[in-house]
């Protein structure tokens, strides 16, 4: 299908390895739901022993539904880690990937683009282009996929043990509790006391239930001693990770309105655009529990979606990308304000993109050049950079980034967090250098 390109446009179609990949996708959620319809809901959505968000060996997070989707695998195949590399990658550090081994697909957009005459337009040309410019072309976006194998799948542990304990050791997340014996996490603790997330949560009164109002924009919650049904220790530590993973899902509602994710609204209970919704928001508190060592467990009432989801997704599997399309925003919504409550505390973030001290891949050419963080002439501060031979020009930065660049005094931890902030602060620049690499890859 051809249309006129929008600012944002939304996926139309699929083909080829593509198209296998998201069928696969909706396969192994039907699959898992079926699963847990069977044990009475008892299974939670990814159900693996750790956690922690999906990553390339080079320590780049995967997004979307292959984060939610190498989850899964990660979990069902029985890896320790979710760390993944290619084929490629895997020879450029010196190791291979074992006999036998199959991969597991990455998946990623790209678009088809052509002028009046049917010649094909390259994407940066593109996106150099005015509005009114783009009046005249059509677009047609599709999927491409890309095998992926987990690092258990490879001798890199034999060739590297160093490099494969060292993420063996991140992956390990720390245990707290709090006087009753219930999980406690510090970062969400902290939210909660700050009120720093997007509406309030209010959850120092006793309820009969957890929701979501959106007439006074509100998370409502039962006070965290409520949950605490378990008779042995490790039930009532458990309870404490439903009290957290009750509070995601209900803040995943909570980004649904026109000033945040603008998602689809007006449903009833019952019917599909609430069913929807409950998904988005059951996924992302999955996804996001998940990152953090614990399972997300399916509510009683988001039990009673279970048949419809797995028609719908029989009958309609790229039902499956819009999904996740709105997971994945959700949660890195949550993740990033989570990410501030765990800086704030001296904790390690949980996306890469949000670690001052993330180290920069091995094999990955970086695409600035001159970088430097400089206090402009009015008291501020902007980070610089030079792309291609050329300046990128100014781009403003908070004063505590500023700040915690000049304390370091460690060469390599201030070059990689100059690093990190040239990355997200030039990202256009860095997703159309990604983009034209992935293209003479031909991934």
């Amino acid at each position: 299908m051809a249309f006129g390109m929008t600012e944002n446009p939304r996926p139309q179609q699929t083909v080829g390895a593509g198209q296998a990949a998201l069928d696969r996708f909706a396969q192994m959620m039907i699959d898992r739901m079926e699963q847990m319809k069977a044990s009475d809901w008892k299974k939670g959505w990814i159900d693996g022993q750790g956690g922690g968000l999906p990553q390339n060996v080079g320590g780049r997070n995967y997004s979307g539904s292959n984060s939610f989707f190498l989850q899964m695998h990660t979990a069902m195949s029985g890896y320790q880690i979710p760390v993944y590399l290619t084929f490629k990658q895997a020879h450029n550090l010196k190791a291979h990937v074992l006999k036998g081994e199959k991969a597991f697909p990455v998946v990623y957009w790209d678009m088809l683009i052509k002028d009046m005459n049917g010649k094909r337009v390259q994407e940066h040309d593109y996106r150099a282009m005015s509005k009114e410019e783009r009046k005249n072309l059509t677009v047609i976006p599709f999927v491409k996929a890309f095998p992926v194998y987990n690092i258990q799948q490879t001798n890199l542990q034999e060739v590297q043990p160093e490099r494969v304990q060292k993420l063996l050791d991140k992956f390990k997340a720390p245990e707290f509790s709090d006087t009753r014996g219930m999980y406690m996490h510090p970062a969400l603790d902290e939210m909660i006391r700050q009120q720093s997330w997007l509406c309030p949560i209010k959850a120092d009164t006793p309820q009969n239930g957890a929701y979501y109002s959106p007439a006074h924009d509100m998370v409502v919650l039962p006070m965290k001693a409520q949950f605490n049904q378990g008779g042995s220790q490790d039930e009532i530590y458990r309870s404490g990770q439903e009290f957290y993973a009750t509070m995601i899902h209900e803040m995943a509602h909570s980004t649904m309105t026109p000033e945040r994710l603008n998602r689809e609204t007006g449903g009833r209970f019952g019917d599909k655009k609430y069913a929807k919704e409950e998904l988005v928001a059951e996924l992302t508190a999955a996804m996001v529990s998940h990152s953090m060592g614990f399972d997300k467990k399916i509510t009683d009432n988001s039990a009673s979606y279970l048949d419809s989801w797995i028609q719908t997704l029989k009958e309609e599997p790229k039902f499956i990308t819009s999904v996740m399309t709105d997971v994945n925003k959700a949660s890195e919504l949550i993740l990033d304000r989570i990410d501030a409550q765990q800086l704030y505390l001296g904790a390690q973030p949980y996306l890469i993109k949000n670690d001052p001290l993330a180290p920069m891949d091995p094999n990955e050419e970086i695409p600035f050049k001159n970088a430097a963080i400089v206090k402009t002439r009015d008291g501020g501060y902007a980070v610089r950079a030079s792309f291609d031979g050329q300046d990128s020009g100014l781009k403003p930065i908070e004063k505590s980034t500023a700040k915690t660049y000049f304390q370091l005094t460690d060469m390599r931890d201030k070059e990689a967090f100059l690093a990190m902030t040239v990355r997200k602060h030039f990202e256009p620049e860095i997703s159309r250098l990604s983009q034209e690499r992935s293209k003479s890859l031909g991934i």
